[in-house]
């Protein structure tokens, strides 16, 4: 679902955007997820990392939490970068492509979804569908965390395309998943953490409900 040009952007880039990314701290967005997982279950925790970019949160997650985290991205480079950068970490890495979750065997064996900044690479009238494989690897009660720019236009900044969010196209999307659930959510509005960046960042938690 990733064009083209953005996945073959990440594979000739994968140094310089792991290198602009890696120490960014999300680890605050992170705890707050984290914080939400549904242990009450008593079950262990499995963690999706999509679109897990320079392996930052997966690794924090991990390693802060002791949670089971499986990252996969669309970008073999990345991913072959990750395994070389946290060769010593529990974090399974895997080159899966969007499209591709359907395939892996994965329904209902994540108690949580990570998808920061990496959904907005999808255009909106297939984040439904996405959305849909990706809510059937919950289980019920388990929560995902999926973060886009603010706005409400799909564009292409150089070679990477972009959807943006907001609660309106939000709720859009969620009013066509093919799920047999009741979905709750969340949302809210933060700032990037990129110093010279001034762009808003659109916010999702959702849960998974019987």
């Amino acid at each position: 679902m990733k064009t083209k040009e953005t996945l073959n952007y990440y594979n000739q880039n994968a140094e310089t955007y792991i290198k602009q990314t890696r120490n960014l701290r999300t680890n605050d967005l992170c705890d707050r997820f984290v914080y939400e997982l549904p242990f009450h279950l008593g079950i262990a925790h499995n963690v999706l990392d999509v679109g897990c970019g320079s392996g930052r949160d997966a690794f924090w997650i991990s390693n802060r939490y002791a949670i089971n985290v499986t990252a996969i991205d669309g970008s073999s480079e990345m991913i072959k970068i990750n395994k070389k950068n946290y060769e010593l970490s529990e974090v399974k890495w895997l080159n899966v492509l969007f499209d591709e979750i359907k395939i892996q065997g994965w329904e209902d064996k994540f108690t949580g979804i990570w998808a920061c900044a990496s959904l907005l690479h999808v255009p909106f009238k297939a984040l439904p569908y996405l959305m849909t494989d990706l809510i059937k690897t919950l289980k019920f009660e388990g929560i995902m965390y999926a973060s886009f720019k603010h706005g409400d236009a799909e564009r292409y900044d150089g070679e990477r395309f972009f959807c943006d969010m907001n609660e309106g196209r939000l709720l859009e999307v969620l009013h066509q998943l093919h799920v047999d659930c009741t979905i709750e959510y969340d949302c809210w509005i933060t700032s990037d953490l990129r110093e010279d960046r001034d762009d808003e960042w659109f916010n999702i938690l959702i849960n998974k409900s019987v």
